[in-house]
């Protein structure tokens, strides 16, 4: 639990300008272009699904170890609907590039939840054994700042 609450520290800390992140540049020469559009894509495609209770799809988007921990489709979408309000119902999504923190690959998104409340969703990306980017986690944060 620490290591993980390291990394969403990190990650938030590169976000808002504390840690240096990489570069644009480096990001394309660590990640790819192709890369960034996949991972991009994979988030995009999940909240899609949840959008429109797609369970089996939004499933299908996690990794391996994420889909054993969390057994079935429908317990996936349960635990959503209870814990990720703003991502099953939201009113907009921004999608940042992707960042590379402490070795890790992080995709974060501004969602703006119905009632105008900003939260950040900051998914942890993993690249399965195909060569296909998954979803490994997320992590939820609302902010202070409310949308107009």
């Amino acid at each position: 639990m620490m290591k993980r609450l390291t990394l969403i520290v990190a990650m938030l800390a590169a976000l808002i300008g504390w840690l240096p992140a990489a570069s644009a540049e480096e990001m394309r020469q660590a990640l790819g272009e192709s890369e960034i559009a996949e991972i991009r894509s994979a988030v995009e495609k999940q909240i899609d699904a949840l959008t429109n209770d797609d369970a089996a799809r939004a499933f299908d988007l996690t990794t391996e170890d994420t889909r054993n921990r969390l057994g079935s489709p429908d317990n996936f979408l349960r635990i959503i609907k209870e814990k990720y309000e703003p991502v099953y119902r939201h009113r907009m999504a921004l999608y940042s590039s992707p960042q590379v923190v402490l070795g890790k690959v992080y995709q974060a998104v501004r969602l703006t939840d119905l009632e105008s409340h900003v939260w950040v969703a900051i998914y942890l990306m993993h690249k399965d054994e195909q060569g296909t980017w998954k979803i490994d986690g997320c992590q939820l944060v609302q902010t202070p700042a409310v949308a107009i």
